[in-house]
């Protein structure tokens, strides 16, 4: 029923802001971009999941995050950090499962990183 892939979009204030921060802080690949519509998708390194942009006057912040799997969360998030990225709080440990770090995109939406922990 469904086709493989997924599509997460969020209403921004700035179009050129919110493309510089994904292309430029967080590497993904703009892929659609009409300024006349202010409208853009960037492609993340995830097969077939797409973040998308709608300019919106108003904009509230999602709480809900969209997560991105790293192998070494320590190293990502310092690199991250170093671009300029902004994190709330410390690395989290959830024992036997996962790391998580939550950050921010230039609008305040939720994003976490997440390290999957091996088993003991």
């Amino acid at each position: 029923m469904f086709k493989p892939g997924v599509t997460v979009w969020y209403s921004v204030k700035s179009l050129e802001q919110t493309i510089a921060f994904y292309k430029e802080k967080l590497g993904f690949e703009v892929n659609f971009h009409d300024p006349d519509s202010g409208m853009a998708m960037v492609n993340t390194n995830t097969q077939d999941c797409i973040i998308g942009f709608s300019e919106a006057e108003e904009v509230v912040p999602s709480t809900s995050s969209t997560v991105f799997e790293v192998y070494d969360i320590e190293l990502t998030r310092t690199t991250l950090e170093q671009r300029g990225v902004r994190f709330v709080g410390e690395t989290e440990t959830v024992p036997g499962m996962t790391k998580l770090a939550t950050f921010l995109d230039p609008d305040g939406h939720n994003f976490m990183l997440s390290e999957v922990l091996e088993a003991s």
